[in-house]
């Protein structure tokens, strides 16, 4: 004892506690990797896409954010931008700007997607771009939905929807490349045209 140093004794007090600590967190890492592989081997195996035996491979079920995310069948439902809201152009304020949350007749064209000409020997909304993004939906059954309007329009697109009555139910693609759909809801005069729109993203 009496031949070692002073400051050998001094190091194996610092070494020693150092060590220990070490030591610990080397086995608590350990530890916790050894929970997080026995968590993840519980998993089912995939399924492989060569075939094999479905019995022996059952498809896992996906976690409940990835369902969360992806579409239903046939895309699924279609997200309301603006709507159902109620419009009435009239001489003065005969244009409409479908791509704002809160649509609402205005004087200018400026920014508006479709307009009534209360000028015109018929009363129609027409768009106020010049290609084919309106179509007259059919007048029996449920209301059309943001795919049935695509459609229509596809089909049978005009830049007007011809003369209007009440009930008409009209399909329209806005400047921003959303889908409207508008129903009149009241007999279309001179003094105003009525009609309720929702337009989808």
């Amino acid at each position: 004892m009496s031949d070692q140093p002073k400051w050998a004794w001094w190091v194996v007090g610092i070494v020693i506690p150092v060590v220990g600590i070490v030591v610990s967190v080397q086995l608590a890492t350990n530890s916790d990797s050894d929970d997080k592989a026995q968590v993840t081997n519980t998993a089912p195996p995939p399924v492989s896409s060569t075939g094999g035996n479905p019995a022996a491979n059952p498809p896992a079920d996906p976690p409940a954010s990835a369902s969360a995310s992806v579409p239903a069948a046939g895309g699924g439902p279609a997200k309301v931008f603006a709507g159902p809201v109620r419009i009435t152009l009239k001489e003065g304020a005969s244009n409409v700007d479908l791509d704002t949350a809160s649509p609402t007749p205005q004087p200018s064209e400026k920014g508006a997607d479709a307009w009534v000409g209360f000028n015109l020997p018929d009363l129609a909304i027409s768009s106020t771009s010049s290609g084919d993004v309106m179509a007259v939906a059919s007048p029996d059954g449920a209301e059309p939905s943001r795919d049935d309007c695509n459609q229509a329009i596809a089909k049978r697109g005009s830049h007007t929807s011809g003369e209007l009555a009440q009930g008409m139910r009209i399909c329209l693609q806005t400047d921003e490349g959303r889908t409207a759909y508008l129903r009149i809801t009241s007999v279309p005069t001179r003094d105003g045209v009525t009609f309720e729109a929702t337009v989808w993203e």
